[in-house]
């Protein structure tokens, strides 16, 4: 099963080389490695050059993009889109440049694909939330009742890996108008169209705390609300969730 690992960045030199490593070092080692940056200006593309000869050894085949910026496109998602039209794989991985795998993550991930039916759509595996001070883990991630979309998102996005089919056929690409949200709308879709997921166990990916959602907790809500309200039959829970959030500063 070919998997195609997408990373995108933007002025990532401080995490970028334990990113690229934990994908390097996979017992199960990716058919490519595509990485969209934003524009760095920071030492990130020099890193990557310096990189090379690592892929070269891992044998992966690594693509560098730059991010093309599009009118009334939020980066992140639309950096996602880039990298997704790129791909050669079957299955897509999206790790974030602040983000890095345990070393068995992608061949469980293609023995979870390999054992279910060709329907399944995406696996998914918790997430463990990294201190960058210490590196100690704070809390992991699982998934949950696929029912509380309605007030939360389910499942953790870093976790998810998505069969090339779910974006192409079945559900669409992110949807570029939500700056932090564009995973929690994703999910709400494949839950829609009905996309098989399968769970697995053990944290594989882990992801240091902070990010663009930590700093930007406001607009988070406002376009949480706004996914919830556009795919929910049901109102009253969106609202009630947005409420507790802005109470308690999350």
């Amino acid at each position: 099963m070919k998997t195609t690992v997408i990373t995108i960045c933007w002025n990532s030199e401080r995490t970028l080389s334990r990113c690229v490593r934990s994908v390097l070092a996979q017992s199960s080692r990716p058919t490519e490695h595509i990485i969209v940056d934003g524009g760095s200006t920071d030492g990130t593309l020099r890193m990557l050059e310096a990189l090379v000869p690592e892929y070269a050894a891992a044998e992966v085949p690594l693509r560098v993009l730059a991010q093309e910026r599009r009118p009334n496109e939020a980066g992140i998602p639309s950096a996602w889109n880039q990298g997704l039209a790129a791909a050669q794989g079957e299955v897509i991985a999206l790790l974030n440049s602040d983000d890095w795998y345990e070393p068995s993550a992608l061949a469980r991930v293609k023995d979870a694909f390999a054992a279910a039916s060709p329907e399944l759509g995406m696996v998914v595996a918790p997430v463990n939330l990294v201190r960058g001070q210490d590196g100690g883990v704070e809390k992991t991630l699982y998934p949950k009742c696929p029912w509380l979309i309605e007030v939360m998102m389910p499942v953790p996005h870093p976790g998810c890996f998505v069969r090339r089919d779910v974006y192409f056929s079945q559900v669409g690409l992110f949807d570029c108008q939500y700056k932090i949200s564009a995973d929690y709308d994703f999910i709400w879709r494949c839950r829609k169209a009905g996309v098989q997921m399968a769970y697995l166990p053990d944290p594989l990916v882990n992801m240091e705390i902070g990010g663009l959602a930590n700093r930007s907790r406001s607009l988070a809500r406002r376009e949480t609300l706004a996914i919830a309200r556009r795919h929910s039959r049901f109102p009253a829970p969106a609202w009630i969730a947005w409420g507790v959030r802005a109470l308690v500063g999350r």
